[in-house]
């Protein structure tokens, strides 16, 4: 029993040692969402993971804190998740999800922030001037974050006009028409929405973001079968506030 116990003490001693020479044989980061309107790259996350763990491969695998990793890459504000594991062969894969801007806000005071596809707002990147539409006008809402990260739109006031521009902003994101026709959401002085068209000088009243979907849908199919064969001139306001109704004047 004295010489099992004793074995058991030794093997665990130079199994630890094992451990401590091992090191990393590749480490690799997937982007599983990137695209061309991501707010950072994968360059970007690689600079990112060197400056602060230095180069993971060939480093030791007990001198690399994975939670702490994972924490790091996660506090960059154009990150939405992040996960780390170790593989079977020696190696370590990084999966990140990327945060994608889905419209632009400059409240009324000139400060300017994103929100993205899942209503997450976050500050603007040099880097990375991104178009998408810009939402504008009697907004008030600001986007303050004492350690520079994003925030969800939870975060904002009920009452916030954010919590309206939002679903415009993603279903006229979903629909390929209006995604490229419309290009500005405005806040007027009764905090009603309009949409700017790029094409044409009609004011397109759509009041508030109840059924914004509905809304939108209406608006495109009136855009495809009946301006399609006038002149975009004629009309000055096209109202959607109606249920299932679309009201033009002259």
């Amino acid at each position: 029993m004295v010489f099992l116990v004793a074995g058991l003490i030794v093997l665990a001693g130079f199994t630890d040692q094992e451990h401590q020479r091992l090191t990393y044989k590749s480490f690799r980061i997937d982007v599983l969402n990137g695209s061309e309107i991501a707010m950072i790259t994968l360059d970007e996350i690689h600079e990112l993971v060197n400056k602060n763990f230095g180069e993971i491969e060939g480093s030791p695998i007990k001198g690399i804190d994975l939670l702490d990793l994972e924490k790091t890459v996660l506090a960059n504000p154009y990150v939405s998740s992040c996960e780390v594991f170790q593989t079977i062969g020696g190696g370590l894969v990084m999966k990140v999800r990327v945060r994608e801007p889905l419209v632009r806000i400059i409240n009324q005071d000139g400060q300017q922030f994103y929100l993205d596809y899942n209503g997450w707002a976050m500050p603007l990147s040099k880097a990375h001037p991104t178009r998408v539409p810009v939402a504008n006008g009697k907004i008030a809402d600001r986007f303050v974050s004492l350690d520079k990260s994003e925030k969800p739109l939870s975060a904002f006031p009920a009452t916030s006009i954010i919590h309206q521009i939002y679903p415009v902003a993603f279903h006229l994101s979903r629909d390929e028409f209006l995604k490229s026709f419309i290009d500005q959401i405005y806040i007027n002085e009764k905090l009603e929405i309009e949409l700017v068209p790029k094409i044409g000088s009609q004011t397109i009243m759509m009041g508030s973001a109840t059924d914004a979907k509905e809304k939108l849908e209406n608006l495109r199919t009136f855009y495809q079968k009946v301006m399609t064969k006038m002149d975009w001139t004629v009309y000055k306001e096209i109202d959607l506030k109606y249920k299932n109704q679309v009201v033009c004047s002259k």
